[in-house]
């Protein structure tokens, strides 16, 4: 048998996607173009439709030897093609303050010595199977990002062992299959979303993710918190409170802008070689120039732990933020 004969199903394409197509289009100008910079400020741009960004070749390819491959691209095929009509339905969650009521209410908060983030929050409640596909399209985003892919590649440094990209690839179809199975079949544990709407200044996406989420997989329950851009105007929450009602499980609110900013320097220092963005060319921070994976110390910081007040998922406020590689 030739070399790359494959090993159970699973697409042929030798180019795989770590960020869906259908979610690119969301965050591509109005020629088809999206934009991204690198550490050192060069900036490129591509056509969506051609299928050139955010890939790797045989990224989800899995080498047995000089023959056999095992070809896992397709596990993702049917959350990249709920993804479209996942964040249409989310974009359809309108925060509070839209209409001249609220708008009213909210100016008044501004005066309210006791006010508190929920105060300017609509709430909903996402069915069952929203709530399945929404964790579902997280997770897999989190997990084959290259920022996940490098941790999963060096684990085999933890036995004096140098990194291992068969060995990355093994880490992180297990991880998805873990995941998939508990988000399609498993039990759900509490679980909160938190919109953050910003119809003025837009989010940036980058090769890595605000994460403490993935790594809290296991047979039984997924437990932990992500911060996730989906569109320059739509960032996601989610968490896992200790306790909480069953309804409402969503919130919805717009973010002003410093907690955009918040947001981009936290993606900024969590991803290593690009940060795509809609319109103006964000301001490069020092974390995202070092050209490094860095992770937060801690899951949390100021406006972490206003989301989970949020969530009702309460803790201390803290201030701190320190990364490390």
């Amino acid at each position: 048998m030739g070399t790359g004969a494959m090993l159970g199903g699973g697409s042929k394409s030798r180019e795989h996607h770590w960020w869906p197509v259908g979610l690119q289009k969301f965050w591509a100008d109005k020629n088809g173009d999206l934009a991204w910079i690198s550490p050192q400020g060069k900036i490129d741009r591509k056509r969506v439709r051609n299928r050139k960004i955010a890939k790797k070749a045989h990224g989800h390819t899995i080498f047995h030897g000089q023959v056999w491959e095992t070809n896992f691209e397709g596990d993702f095929q049917s959350v990249d093609d709920a993804a479209p009509q996942i964040v249409e339905t989310l974009l359809g969650f309108k925060p509070f303050g839209l209409t001249p009521s609220e708008a009213l209410h909210m100016f008044r908060l501004l005066f309210k010595r006791d006010r508190h983030l929920r105060d300017t929050c609509r709430f909903y409640n996402l069915d069952e199977n929203t709530n399945r596909k929404l964790l579902l399209l997280i997770l897999s985003l989190l997990i084959r990002g290259p920022g996940n892919r490098f941790r999963y590649e060096n684990y085999p440094q933890l036995v004096g062992l140098p990194p291992n990209e068969n060995v990355g690839k093994l880490n992180m179809r297990q991880a998805y299959s873990l995941a998939k199975r508990q988000c399609e079949t498993g039990s759900l544990s509490n679980r909160y979303y938190v919109l953050l709407h910003s119809p003025w200044k837009r989010f940036v996406f980058g090769d890595g993710q605000f994460d403490w989420l993935s790594q809290g997989l296991n047979g039984y329950r997924i437990d932990g918190r992500a911060l996730m851009p989906l569109t320059p105007h739509l960032c996601i929450y989610v968490c896992t409170p200790r306790s909480m009602r069953v309804t409402p499980n969503c919130a919805s609110f717009l973010a002003p802008p410093w907690m955009v900013d918040e947001v981009n320097e936290m993606i900024q220092a969590c991803s290593k070689d690009a940060i795509y963005f809609m319109g103006s060319q964000p301001k490069l921070m020092p974390a995202f120039i070092e050209g490094q994976f860095l992770r937060h110390n801690r899951p949390n910081n100021y406006l972490i732990d206003l989301l989970d007040e949020v969530a009702g998922n309460t803790r201390p406020l803290s201030s701190l933020i320190s990364w490390t590689a």
